[in-house]
């Protein structure tokens, strides 16, 4: 199951003809306004016996995860380097000299 985060007045599109936005929140419940085609059954459901509500994430986790993230965001422009500076290289060396 995806789990979203949104902002009053931010939505999702499930494919081209769905859309579905978070329209506020008010006493331990949200308002969401669904857009679909008619030919589309939609049916609110209680929730699942086995459902789990999310835990709070510490402070501390949120700074590990934020450490993690950047590392990653290091490798990958990194890893983009090197693919460029592989690529200006093979260019270079492809390059044949004038014909005289």
């Amino acid at each position: 199951m995806l789990s979203l985060t949104l902002k009053e007045g931010q939505s999702i599109s499930i494919g081209e003809d769905i859309k579905v936005m978070f329209a506020g929140a008010e006493s331990g419940r949200i308002k969401v306004l669904v857009e679909a085609p008619r030919s589309f059954e939609i049916a609110r459901e209680d929730k699942e016996e086995d459902y789990v509500k999310h835990a709070k994430i510490s402070e501390q986790a949120k700074e590990k995860i934020g450490h993690i993230y950047k590392q990653e965001r290091e490798k990958r422009k990194h890893k983009e380097l090197v693919e460029k500076r592989k690529l200006e290289m093979m260019d270079k060396s492809m390059k044949l000299p004038p014909i005289k």
